[in-house]
């Protein structure tokens, strides 16, 4: 878990360096749900949960659709909370 938490820094703090250089904030949203199945969102194929706001957040920016999770259970996104 520790080596995906330094990956996410060092990716978060390249998209920060870049906006300093153009003199611009950065603009970041991170959206941490729990127990939020991939095919929820219906950018991702969900025709029961209509979710168009995130949808329309994912086509104007970057979308990560592939993770990996480094526990079975929701233990370690809920510690953070």
């Amino acid at each position: 878990m520790n080596k995906a938490i330094g990956i996410f820094f060092f990716l978060i703090s390249g998209l920060v360096l870049s906006a300093f250089a153009q003199d611009q904030k950065p603009n970041i949203v991170l959206i941490l749900a729990d127990d939020l199945g991939f095919a929820d969102l219906s950018l991702n194929g969900s025709l029961q949960i209509q979710t168009p706001n995130i949808d329309a957040l994912a086509k104007e920016g970057v979308n990560f659709q592939h993770a990996y999770v480094s526990a079975p259970v929701c233990s370690p996104s809920r510690l953070g909370c």
